[in-house]
Protein backbone atom coordinates (compact mmCIF):
# COMPACT_ATOMS: atom_id res chain seq x y z
CA UNK A 1 0.00 0.00 0.00
CA UNK A 2 1.67 3.59 -1.20
CA UNK A 3 -0.24 6.56 -0.85
CA UNK A 4 1.55 8.66 -2.86
CA UNK A 5 1.59 12.77 -2.48
CA UNK A 6 2.66 15.71 -5.17
CA UNK A 7 4.90 18.74 -2.91
CA UNK A 8 2.46 21.29 -2.40
CA UNK A 9 2.72 24.41 -4.48
CA UNK A 10 6.00 26.74 -4.52
CA UNK A 11 6.17 29.94 -5.98
CA UNK A 12 7.77 28.98 -8.82
CA UNK A 13 4.77 26.83 -9.90
CA UNK A 14 2.93 29.91 -9.39
CA UNK A 15 4.56 31.82 -11.88
CA UNK A 16 4.92 28.43 -14.30
CA UNK A 17 8.96 28.28 -13.85
CA UNK A 18 10.67 24.72 -14.74
CA UNK A 19 11.25 23.69 -11.20
CA UNK A 20 13.24 20.14 -11.67
CA UNK A 21 16.19 19.48 -9.72
CA UNK A 22 15.85 23.34 -8.79
CA UNK A 23 13.53 24.69 -5.92
CA UNK A 24 11.21 26.92 -4.78
CA UNK A 25 9.53 27.78 -1.54
CA UNK A 26 5.49 26.65 -0.49
CA UNK A 27 3.19 29.20 -0.99
CA UNK A 28 0.78 29.61 1.42
CA UNK A 29 -1.50 27.59 -0.44
CA UNK A 30 1.33 25.23 -0.84
CA UNK A 31 1.57 24.63 2.88
CA UNK A 32 -2.18 24.38 3.15
CA UNK A 33 -2.26 21.80 0.68
CA UNK A 34 0.63 19.73 2.08
CA UNK A 35 -2.03 20.24 5.28
CA UNK A 36 -5.04 18.98 3.80
CA UNK A 37 -3.55 15.87 2.51
CA UNK A 38 -2.39 14.75 5.97
CA UNK A 39 -5.44 15.27 6.84
CA UNK A 40 -7.20 13.18 4.28
CA UNK A 41 -4.41 10.41 5.32
CA UNK A 42 -5.89 10.60 8.90
CA UNK A 43 -9.25 9.73 7.57
CA UNK A 44 -8.11 7.13 4.84
CA UNK A 45 -5.65 4.99 7.18
CA UNK A 46 -6.99 6.25 10.78
CA UNK A 47 -5.08 7.66 13.86
CA UNK A 48 -4.50 4.26 15.14
CA UNK A 49 -2.66 2.87 11.28
CA UNK A 50 -0.69 5.76 10.39
CA UNK A 51 2.17 4.17 12.92
CA UNK A 52 2.70 1.08 11.16
CA UNK A 53 3.11 3.82 7.90
CA UNK A 54 6.61 4.80 6.92
CA UNK A 55 6.92 8.53 5.46
CA UNK A 56 9.30 8.85 2.80
CA UNK A 57 10.10 11.48 0.64
CA UNK A 58 12.32 13.14 -1.93
CA UNK A 59 14.84 14.77 -0.67
CA UNK A 60 14.59 18.52 -2.69
CA UNK A 61 13.41 21.13 -0.61
CA UNK A 62 9.46 21.81 -1.49
CA UNK A 63 9.01 18.01 -0.95
CA UNK A 64 10.62 18.00 2.58
CA UNK A 65 9.00 20.42 3.59
CA UNK A 66 5.54 19.10 2.39
CA UNK A 67 6.56 15.84 4.13
CA UNK A 68 7.43 17.82 7.71
CA UNK A 69 3.62 19.48 7.09
CA UNK A 70 2.14 16.23 6.55
CA UNK A 71 4.41 14.47 9.39
CA UNK A 72 2.71 17.53 12.02
CA UNK A 73 -1.27 16.16 10.74
CA UNK A 74 -0.45 12.12 10.79
CA UNK A 75 1.78 12.22 14.18
CA UNK A 76 5.17 10.63 12.53
CA UNK A 77 8.49 11.96 13.59
CA UNK A 78 9.87 14.57 11.40
CA UNK A 79 13.47 13.78 11.74
CA UNK A 80 12.49 10.09 10.56
CA UNK A 81 11.13 11.02 7.23
CA UNK A 82 13.24 8.81 5.00
CA UNK A 83 14.85 10.74 2.23
CA UNK A 84 15.30 9.09 -0.78
CA UNK A 85 17.21 10.38 -3.96
CA UNK A 86 15.31 8.41 -6.45
CA UNK A 87 12.00 9.80 -6.17
CA UNK A 88 13.49 13.44 -7.17
CA UNK A 89 12.16 15.24 -9.85
CA UNK A 90 13.21 15.14 -13.55
CA UNK A 91 16.06 17.20 -13.87
CA UNK A 92 15.61 19.53 -16.95
CA UNK A 93 19.26 21.32 -16.02
CA UNK A 94 19.57 24.59 -18.38
CA UNK A 95 15.83 24.73 -18.75
CA UNK A 96 15.48 25.02 -14.56
CA UNK A 97 14.04 27.98 -13.56
CA UNK A 98 12.71 29.56 -16.72
CA UNK A 99 9.06 30.12 -17.31
CA UNK A 100 7.61 26.50 -19.55
CA UNK A 101 5.82 28.88 -22.15
CA UNK A 102 9.16 30.58 -23.10
CA UNK A 103 11.11 27.70 -23.03
CA UNK A 104 10.84 26.86 -27.40
CA UNK A 105 11.47 30.56 -28.00
CA UNK A 106 14.60 30.48 -25.81
CA UNK A 107 15.59 26.89 -27.34
CA UNK A 108 14.02 26.42 -30.21
CA UNK A 109 16.39 23.24 -31.34
CA UNK A 110 16.70 21.85 -28.41
CA UNK A 111 12.34 22.10 -28.07
CA UNK A 112 12.17 20.18 -31.17
CA UNK A 113 13.85 17.74 -30.95
CA UNK A 114 12.28 17.11 -27.49
CA UNK A 115 8.70 17.56 -29.14
CA UNK A 116 10.72 14.27 -31.65
CA UNK A 117 11.28 11.89 -28.61
CA UNK A 118 8.99 13.20 -25.57
CA UNK A 119 10.48 10.04 -23.66
CA UNK A 120 14.27 9.75 -24.82
CA UNK A 121 15.27 12.86 -24.63
CA UNK A 122 18.19 14.72 -22.56
CA UNK A 123 17.45 18.17 -21.74
CA UNK A 124 21.29 19.74 -21.64
CA UNK A 125 22.28 19.04 -18.48
CA UNK A 126 19.30 16.95 -17.53
CA UNK A 127 17.48 14.12 -17.27
CA UNK A 128 15.01 11.75 -19.99
CA UNK A 129 11.78 10.82 -18.83
CA UNK A 130 13.52 7.25 -19.30
CA UNK A 131 16.22 8.11 -17.16
CA UNK A 132 13.62 8.92 -14.24
CA UNK A 133 11.86 5.59 -14.78
CA UNK A 134 14.82 3.92 -14.80
CA UNK A 135 15.56 5.32 -11.12
CA UNK A 136 12.04 4.77 -9.77
CA UNK A 137 11.55 1.71 -11.14
CA UNK A 138 14.24 -0.01 -9.31
CA UNK A 139 13.14 1.82 -6.05
CA UNK A 140 9.73 0.55 -6.49
CA UNK A 141 11.23 -3.09 -7.50
CA UNK A 142 12.20 -2.95 -3.72
CA UNK A 143 9.56 -1.86 -2.08
CA UNK A 144 7.63 -5.37 -0.72
CA UNK A 145 3.94 -6.72 -1.43
CA UNK A 146 3.43 -5.40 2.62
CA UNK A 147 4.82 -2.20 2.39
CA UNK A 148 3.16 0.46 3.80
CA UNK A 149 4.55 3.72 2.57
CA UNK A 150 3.89 7.47 2.86
CA UNK A 151 5.64 8.61 -0.28
CA UNK A 152 6.40 12.71 -1.14
CA UNK A 153 7.24 13.26 -4.95
CA UNK A 154 6.63 15.43 -7.69
CA UNK A 155 4.50 15.88 -10.72
CA UNK A 156 6.66 14.72 -13.09
CA UNK A 157 7.98 11.76 -10.54
CA UNK A 158 4.79 10.52 -9.10
CA UNK A 159 3.25 10.40 -12.98
CA UNK A 160 6.25 8.04 -14.15
CA UNK A 161 5.98 6.08 -10.50
CA UNK A 162 1.96 5.59 -11.21
CA UNK A 163 2.83 4.48 -14.71
CA UNK A 164 5.19 1.93 -13.64
CA UNK A 165 2.85 0.77 -10.50
CA UNK A 166 0.07 -0.06 -12.93
CA UNK A 167 2.29 -1.10 -15.71
CA UNK A 168 0.36 1.23 -18.17
CA UNK A 169 2.24 2.13 -21.67
CA UNK A 170 5.00 4.68 -21.05
CA UNK A 171 2.56 7.30 -22.86
CA UNK A 172 0.12 7.14 -20.43
CA UNK A 173 2.22 9.77 -18.34
CA UNK A 174 1.99 12.50 -21.22
CA UNK A 175 -1.82 12.31 -20.57
CA UNK A 176 -1.98 12.05 -16.74
CA UNK A 177 -2.86 14.44 -14.18
CA UNK A 178 -0.28 15.77 -11.51
CA UNK A 179 -2.47 17.62 -8.82
CA UNK A 180 -1.57 19.56 -5.90
CA UNK A 181 -4.50 19.09 -3.88
CA UNK A 182 -5.18 15.14 -4.12
CA UNK A 183 -3.10 12.37 -3.58
CA UNK A 184 -3.03 8.79 -5.14
CA UNK A 185 -3.56 5.43 -3.11
CA UNK A 186 -1.30 2.15 -4.89
CA UNK A 187 -3.04 -0.38 -4.22
CA UNK A 188 -3.23 -4.27 -5.76
CA UNK A 189 -2.05 -2.39 -8.93
CA UNK A 190 -4.61 0.23 -9.43
CA UNK A 191 -4.60 3.62 -8.61
CA UNK A 192 -7.31 6.07 -7.07
CA UNK A 193 -7.87 9.42 -6.13
CA UNK A 194 -8.24 11.17 -3.72
CA UNK A 195 -9.00 14.91 -3.19
CA UNK A 196 -7.64 17.18 -0.33
CA UNK A 197 -10.18 20.17 -1.54
CA UNK A 198 -7.91 22.77 -1.32
CA UNK A 199 -9.06 25.12 -3.90
CA UNK A 200 -7.68 27.96 -6.37
CA UNK A 201 -7.44 31.44 -5.07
Amino acid sequence: MIYLLRHGETAWNREGRLQGHGDSPLTERGLAQAVAMGGVLRRAIGAAGLARYSLISSPQGRALATARCVAAVTGHDPDAIVQEPRLMECGFGRWEGEIYNDIEDLYPDQWRAREGDHWGYVPPGGESYAMVAERIGAWLAEQSDDARLIVVSHGLAGRILRTLYTGAPKEAVFTMPEPQDALFCLSGGAVTSLPAGVQKP
